[in-house]
């Protein structure tokens, strides 16, 4: 079995296409538009997050922040995925390990997981 990819989207489609790409790349991939809160993601002991800044019910900034501000889950990488042109901006500030920009490329998708879950410590910046 594959590391664990938790993907928190609430747009059904990117949550399809994200979880079919990792699925191919022999991840273990368990997407959600509701596993948010701290504890869920705790049980769930994932390798990363891919977590979607605009939530219906709030920003996923605020759960980057919060995760990496926990010691149960700092350790986990989390990459804020986001329309908004100030998503590196915003990835930097709630602490994130890297950003997507939507629309992305299903390449950079695979490069940031493959180099976040191999144990690097470096910010993992998308290729432009």
């Amino acid at each position: 079995m594959g590391k664990l990819i938790v993907i928190i989207e609430d747009e059904r489609d990117i949550l399809d296409f994200v979880s079919s790409t990792l699925n191919n790349e022999g991840y273990n991939v368990l997407g959600s538009d509701y596993l948010k809160s701290l504890e869920k993601i705790i049980e769930k002991e994932p390798s990363l997050i891919l977590l979607d800044n605009r939530l219906g019910a709030g920003f996923g900034s605020e759960l980057c922040f919060a995760l990496k501000c926990n010691p149960a889950t700092q350790h986990i990488p989390v990459v804020l995925v986001s329309a908004s042109h100030s998503v590196e901006l915003i990835a930097k500030s709630c602490c994130a390990d890297s950003f997507l920009l939507k629309p992305f490329d299903p390449f950079n998708l695979i490069r940031i997981v493959n180099r976040l879950t191999s144990n690097t410590d470096t910010f993992a910046e998308p290729l432009n």
